[in-house]
């Protein structure tokens, strides 16, 4: 069966990089400007026009709830359903991105919250761009670390949708404090360690920030801190302790600037997660680059998965 892939994304990269092989057929994206992905030919929507259900399957590698919802929605009406003619890039690396975490984490991942994390992705209208598998890994973690004393902190949370997710799936579990940490203004001043296609300002929040706060209004534990990393940190109680802490900032500095703030913050047992330490060539490289200088000479190395981006760190 011919396989296809759509979305030319990060996550499509870093896999083709890794296998080197040429299993798809092509890859559909209406918006790009290239006419090949690491040696897949680039096509467009109508190439599919053609092609009868049960001939091909597509692999969905977009990475935005938005995108994801899109290009699903642009599969139904075309006839093409989930399942049969079409799955998600979540679907695809399963099986390896489960051995990997038992492996290298020492616990099994709980299906039910992939199926929860699958499902909040598909019906959001809150932009998410922490992937499938990214919400999935945080939401285990949550449920991990509720024992422990300690509270959350997401520093770099865009238009907050990882956060609502994870508070909608903790409504049940201890309440903890849920610090929401962004600029709410995009990036501020980037350094020479990261991308040269973005600059200041990039990532902006299209929400006005009243709107982003009023989503977090029904949750009490929720504290939502508008401002650059590290002047932000400064909002936070001085004797606050953390037993989850997500960093998805993106850059170099203020990865550095997270690092040495919260650190020794976090509980014993507690975790450290690192979004965009695993990045395509050309990308968000500052972060792993700032991952390496913090923790290297404390000798600590962290575990990683290309399949959501993420590091994992254990204090």
């Amino acid at each position: 069966m011919k396989k296809i892939a759509w979305g030319a994304s990060k996550l499509l990269k870093m896999h083709l990089e890794r296998s080197g092989k040429a299993e798809f057929a092509c890859c559909i994206d209406n918006f790009s400007t290239e006419l090949e992905v690491c040696g897949i030919p680039i096509v467009r929507t109508e190439s599919l026009k053609g092609e009868k259900p049960g001939s091909f399957h597509v692999v969905i590698f977009a990475v935005s709830n938005k995108s994801i919802q899109e290009i699903s929605a642009e599969l139904n009406r075309m006839g093409f359903s989930y399942g049969r003619d079409f799955t998600y890039y979540s679907d695809f690396f399963y099986k390896d991105f489960v051995r990997k975490a038992k492996e290298s984490l020492g616990f099994e991942l709980d299906p039910s919250i992939y199926r929860y994390a699958l499902s909040y992705t598909l019906s959001s209208s809150v932009l998410i761009h922490t992937t499938i598998l990214g919400t999935w890994l945080f939401l285990e973690m949550l449920k991990r670390t509720e024992k422990l004393d300690g509270s959350i902190a997401e520093v770099g949370a865009f238009e907050g949708g990882n956060a609502l997710c994870s508070l909608n799936f903790s409504s049940g579990m201890k309440q903890k404090n849920f610090y929401i940490l962004d600029s709410f203004e995009g990036f501020p001043e980037l350094s020479e360690h990261d991308p040269k296609g973005f600059g200041k300002g990039a990532y902006r929040t299209e929400t006005p920030f009243q709107g982003i706060t009023d989503r977090f209004a029904v949750y009490p534990q929720a504290k939502v801190i508008k401002g650059f990393v590290p002047l932000s940190f400064s909002k936070i109680p001085a004797n606050e302790r953390f037993s989850l802490v997500f960093y998805d900032c993106d850059l170099y500095q203020p990865g550095l600037d997270t690092f040495a703030f919260f650190w020794d913050k976090i509980v014993p047992g507690g975790y450290l997660l690192i979004h965009d330490y695993e990045t395509e060539k050309g990308g968000f490289t500052g972060v792993k680059r700032a991952t390496g200088e913090f923790f290297g000479p404390k000798k600590i190395s962290p575990v990683s998965f290309f399949e959501n981006t993420i590091a994992v760190i254990k204090k």
